[in-house]
């Protein structure tokens, strides 16, 4: 189609756009035009115009098109890909739909909606597909626009519409504009969910491999951890959260190469480096308000022992053997950990090396064997007795009685190393504070506290 503005004068008289006429008020009720010169349309409060400008304006949309398409390959640097037949077709097929239901809304304001929507959207999930931002596709729809207003500007001085006319043209043109804007940010947004959605399950996925016992094939774990888009790191710890399932609301606020599996029983996490600059406070910060443990530092193929450390320090602090506590490490209470695999065999250690306290009352063998730790630790009866906030005279006391009973045992380098470890067995977690003992022979493990 030739320029309109090349066109003869002759040509112009029958081509020509004039302005809405209102019709007149039926039972003294305006028509909805009166009041805002709008009328509701598949999009949202549509300018009021005469539904034959769209015939008029329908045989400029293929020279309109070209110049749509001209223009974003020109001013959107994204889309200018000269080789790429499927990427140019995609760029006319936009400006194509854009253009005509533009003209089809002028010509029935409640015209379907649903093939532009498929459209824009589809655009917008393409922008998310490719990693982009919106911008890109905003500046071609902006792009579009401009084009659109300069060739409806010519063609209504072409036509001698009047300046109303081309007012409303232009309002409608930035009210279609923001429409198929926001259908566009709605499928980019969709498809930014699928894609984050999808990485989600990968990613747990790569977890429940990590944390399989046996270990998976490192060939399975270096498949899906590119598949995850997660690198990986040297050493992992695994963290378990208390509770049998999440409580609920937003996941923790935790760097995105933390893996976590919230829908586990415990839930459960994996950090990469915990023993980066910065990574405990991360820890800390992130799960804030809740309790859990950090299993050690492993290699990959280890993650399932990490996980195991990590649920053995939960079980002791959930039995109150660390205190008031919200985050428990692992590598901080490993001799705690020790003693409480002893099992068994540390009940028979026990019988025999507290065997000379066994025949006390409860108050009086609680009071010597809380005594005894203190000097098996310390070594001096003044660091005991600044310990258990008691007088020195006291304490020694205290200690000629425990030398009495125990004799040359404490004198034994074994000996002492033994009793150290059942006195430091039912008490997990390390010194307890004065009044909060148990007595040997009863394990803190089964409700008793520490010593």
């Amino acid at each position: 189609m030739s320029d309109p503005a090349a066109a003869p004068a002759a040509g112009r008289a029958g081509v020509r756009l004039t302005a809405p006429r209102l019709a007149a008020p039926r039972n003294g009720t305006a028509p909805q035009a009166a009041a805002g010169g709008k009328t509701p349309g598949a999009g949202g409060m549509w300018p009021a115009i005469p539904a034959k400008v769209a015939d008029q304006l329908r045989p400029l949309l293929p020279a309109l098109v070209d110049e749509m398409v001209a223009e974003i390959h020109a001013s959107v640097a994204e889309y200018a890909r000269p080789g790429d037949g499927s990427y140019a077709h995609a760029v006319r097929r936009g400006a194509e739909e854009a253009a005509t239901q533009f003209v089809d809304r002028i010509a029935d304001p409640s015209t379907s909606w649903d093939q532009a929507a498929a459209v824009f959207r589809r655009l917008g999930e393409a922008e998310a597909s490719e990693g982009r931002s919106l911008e890109a596709l905003q500046s071609a729809l902006r792009a579009g626009a401009r084009v659109a207003l300069r060739r409806l500007t010519r063609a209504a001085r072409w036509m001698d519409a009047p300046v109303e006319m081309l007012g409303l043209l232009a309002e409608a043109l930035f009210v279609f504009l923001d429409e198929i804007a926001a259908l566009s940010a709605e499928g980019y947004a969709h498809a930014q969910a699928q894609v984050a959605g999808e990485l989600q399950r990968r990613r747990r996925r790569l977890l429940g491999l990590m944390l399989a016992d046996p270990p998976a094939a490192d060939e399975a774990v270096a498949e899906a951890a590119r598949l995850a888009q997660w690198r990986q790191p040297r050493l992992v710890s695994a963290v378990v959260l208390a509770g049998h399932a999440w409580p609920g609301g937003p996941a923790p606020a935790l760097p995105g190469e933390v893996l976590l599996d919230l829908d586990r029983s415990p839930p459960v996490l994996i950090v990469p480096d915990p023993y980066g600059p910065g990574r405990r406070d991360m820890l800390e910060r992130g799960l804030r308000g809740l309790r859990g443990a950090v299993g050690p530092p492993v290699g990959l193929r280890e993650a399932a022992k990490s996980l195991h450390w990590a649920r053995e320090a939960l079980d002791l602090a959930e039995q109150g053997a660390f205190g008031g506590y919200s985050i428990v490490h692992c590598d901080d209470h490993l001799t705690d950990m020790v003693l409480r695999r002893g099992g068994d065999l540390l009940d028979r250690l026990e019988a025999r090396r507290l065997a000379p306290l066994r025949a006390m009352a409860p108050a009086r063998r609680d009071m010597l064997a809380e005594t005894l730790l203190a000097w098996l630790e310390t070594g001096k009866s003044s660091s005991v007795a600044s310990r258990l906030f008691i007088h020195p005279q006291t304490a020694r006391y205290r200690l000629h009685k425990l030398q009495d009973l125990f004799g040359d045992q404490l004198d034994d380098p074994d000996a002492r190393f033994e009793l150290a470890l059942v006195l430091r067995a039912r008490n997990p977690g390390g010194r307890a504070a004065p009044g909060t003992r148990a007595a040997p022979g009863t394990r803190a493990s089964q409700g008793a506290p520490g010593i």
